[in-house]
């Protein structure tokens, strides 16, 4: 048996007691999620949750706890459950897919000090990823290394280069499925939390955690510490302190002026709305 702690195992049991979705039952859940029906949504997330353990499985073992790599992935599927069109075809599983890897990869970049790239090639990942995610999002399946190095006017030599120094920055060798088994069957029936309140809590996390993008970054990370937008847990001004480099007083007033701007009427309007 995996040697997975025990909420991580309550929570894989859970997860593995929503059958995975037929084809018809999908598109019968987003034909009512057009409608806003919650309850579509709910139960769309809470069938796919296998799903992004089977993902996170994948980036296991790179220096973050698998409890935070689902984490990142549910907050993936999360976001993009209302960006998938039924109608393309292709399954909501091979859509979502990218999404929830992005969310991953972006966490373990957080976490990851292995090394700082010159600006130019940072910049020019950016841009793939960029290029990646709207391919996705308009076929369903990510692009080929040549369709990308076409839409980019790039050499695929570079390209190539580029992902791969990509995949260096984050370390993630994944490993693979030695036997064939897909990992989705192998989640242990063995967990405690809910994973439908763990996801449907975040929700309203991703949302207003979206308001920050109009902070810069030292407040943005002073408020996801503070508020417990970063890991799920609020921190006090001593920690906080001594995460970003600052003295108490430094990160109170940060905080505060933070808070001012997220307190201009156009900001609290969006913020009253998701409330």
């Amino acid at each position: 048996m995996n040697n997975y702690d025990e909420s991580v195992q309550f929570y894989m049991k859970e997860a593995a007691s929503y059958p995975i979705l037929s084809r018809e039952k999908e598109i019968e859940l987003f034909q009512k999620l057009e409608d806003d029906d919650q309850f579509a949504f709910e139960d769309i997330v809470k069938h796919n949750l296998r799903f992004v353990i089977n993902v996170a499985l994948h980036y296991n073992n790179r220096g973050v706890p698998l409890s935070d790599l689902i984490q990142e992935g549910n907050i993936g599927l999360l976001e993009v459950v209302r960006k998938y069109d039924w109608r393309k075809g292709y399954r909501f599983s091979t859509y979502a897919s990218f999404w929830i890897r992005q969310s991953i990869q972006l966490a373990l970049r957080r976490h990851s000090s292995l090394i700082t790239l010159p600006i130019r090639k940072s910049r020019l990942i950016g841009k793939i990823s960029e290029v990646i995610s709207a391919f996705t999002s308009e076929h369903g399946f990510e692009p080929s290394v040549e369709e990308i190095s076409k839409i980019m006017d790039i050499k695929v030599e570079v390209i190539q280069q580029m992902l791969k120094l990509r995949e260096t920055v984050l370390s993630l060798d994944q490993t693979t499925d030695e036997d064939g088994i897909p990992l989705m069957e192998r989640i242990p029936d063995t967990q405690k939390k809910s994973p439908l309140q763990y996801c449907m809590e975040n929700q309203t996390r991703v949302k207003i955690a979206a308001l920050f993008k109009h902070l810069n970054e030292k407040e943005r990370r002073i408020m996801n510490l503070r508020f417990g937008f970063e890991h799920g847990k609020t921190l006090s001004l001593r920690k906080t302190s001594r995460l970003v480099g600052l003295s108490q007083e430094g990160v109170r007033r940060i905080e505060r002026k933070a808070l001012s701007k997220l307190n201009r009427p156009v900001f609290r309007e969006k913020l009253e709305a998701l409330l």
